[in-house]
Parts: C-alpha cells; sequence; structure tokens
C-alpha cells in the first residue's frame, strides 16, 4: 500500500478535517508505516497499528512515542477495543472472510464511517483468497489452497507462477473468493450509504467513502482525481455470494 501514499493516501488524508485516529491492520516491515507516523504526527493524530507478528524495526516507540500504539494481535480481536477511527487502511491477511469480516466489525462499532483504503483489489487476489495461517479461517470460508504460484490470466495454481511460497487459493473467482469479492459483498449487505472507489497499479487500491462526504467539493476533486468510482454491477459471473 506505501507506493499509493504519494499519488493517493496523503491527498486525501489532507482533505479530512478532523484526523485524531487512524489505523493500520497490517504492518510487515513497516513501509507504510514509516509513510502514516510522521503525517499522524504532523496533524496530531494517534496511530494504532494492528499486526499479529509485525517485523517492525524495534525502536518503534522510542521514534514515535505517544504517536502510535502498537497491537500485537489479531484485526478481527483489536478493531472493537478502538473508539471512533476517522481512517483506517486494510492491508492484512489477503481473503474474503479477514476482510468481509473486518469491514463488518467497522460497520458495528463506528457511528461515522471511516475513510477507508484496502489493498489488493486487483490481480493477484482481488478474485482469489491468500492465507498467512489457514487455520485462523472457518472451515466453511476457507478455500481449498496450495503453497503454489498464481498465472495471470489462469484459473489454477503453478509451481512457476508467482507468490510460489503463499498458501493461495487453488482457483481465482467464485462465491467467497478475494479481497474485492469480500469488499462487494459488504457493500451489499451494510444499510449505510457507501461507494467504493479503485486506483489501479501496484495490485490495486480500494477506497470506501460515505456518499455524504462527496458533498464537500475539494474532497470530491480530490477523490476524483486519485481514483475512480467502481460501477456496481461489473462483478464476473458467479462471484456473488
Amino acid at each position: 500500500m506505501y507506493r499509493f501514499f504519494d499519488s493517493a493516501i496523503r491527498p486525501l488524508l489532507d482533505q479530512v478535517r478532523q484526523l485524531d485516529t487512524m489505523v493500520e491492520v497490517g504492518a510487515e516491515r513497516g513501509r507504510h508505516t514509516g509513510r502514516l507516523l510522521p503525517y499522524a504526527r504532523s496533524r496530531g493524530a494517534h496511530l494504532h497499528v494492528i499486526d499479529p507478528d509485525p517485523l517492525l524495526h524495534l525502536r518503534f516507540r522510542e521514534q514515535f512515542g505517544d504517536a502510535a500504539t502498537l497491537h500485537r494481535g489479531l484485526s478481527h480481536d483489536v478493531l472493537p477495543t478502538i473508539e471512533a477511527p476517522d481512517v483506517v487502511f486494510l492491508d492484512g491477511d489477503h481473503n474474503w472472510w479477514t476482510v468481509y469480516e473486518e469491514l463488518r466489525i467497522l460497520d458495528r462499532i463506528c457511528e461515522a464511517w471511516p475513510l477507508t483504503f484496502m489493498h489488493d483489489v486487483e490481480w493477484p487476489y482481488g478474485r482469489r483468497d491468500m492465507y498467512y495461517a489457514p487455520a485462523r479461517v472457518p472451515d466453511e470460508y476457507r478455500q481449498p489452497y496450495a503453497q503454489a504460484g498464481i498465472v495471470r490470466g489462469r484459473s489454477e495454481l503453478s509451481p512457476a507462477g508467482d507468490n510460489e511460497l503463499m498458501m493461495n487459493a487453488m482457483h481465482e473467482g467464485g462465491p467467497r473468493n478475494g479481497v474485492l469479492t469480500a469488499v462487494e459483498d459488504f457493500l451489499d449487505e451494510t444499510q449505510r450509504s457507501l461507494m467504493l472507489y479503485t486506483a489501479s497499479g501496484n495490485n490495486g487500491l480500494g477506497i470506501v467513502v460515505e456518499r455524504t462526504r462527496l458533498r464537500t467539493p475539494r474532497f470530491a476533486r480530490t477523490l476524483g482525481k486519485v481514483a475512480r468510482p467502481r460501477v456496481a454491477g461489473r462483478r464476473p459471473a458467479g462471484s456473488s455470494r
């Protein structure tokens, strides 16, 4: 997600008037965290970083002190404990169940919908699950998977494909499969008036916004420059739940 920070994320953050609480799900080595932390400090905001096994620099707290909190846990457990986030970044486990439940948690705990960014809404994981820890996903929501690679344009896995060391769903598309499918399924169910915008490249960036934000001309103009609205009804046949 860090590759989108300058082109899409920061321009939109600059348009958020009240920015007190930011949440990042999925930090790994902290490339995106390293962009968010100085920004949070400059805005007087607090950043919550959620990752069960972060690989961040050990001097994380020394460098940023009270500007951030590192939660070593799963997003489904930690998100409900964070009050009124203004902005959320979802870039953890790239599978339908994890993302769908993260969005449902936000729907349940937030009075106002936070500006929400999620990575990997395009190939390879827009329509295919990947599991860092397959056992964390309930059996009924876990696709058949294997440790094998992905080839663009092919549903079946290949030992010579990309991300061959990851646990990838054995087929692409279909119900409950992939990050983009999770977002679409959530938007189909929620009672909120939300829209999905996407920015292409670097595996794709999704942005879920409350429609009322679009009444602010500067925010709407900025969003229109960095992403395009996702037109409803374009999901491939067989991908609905």
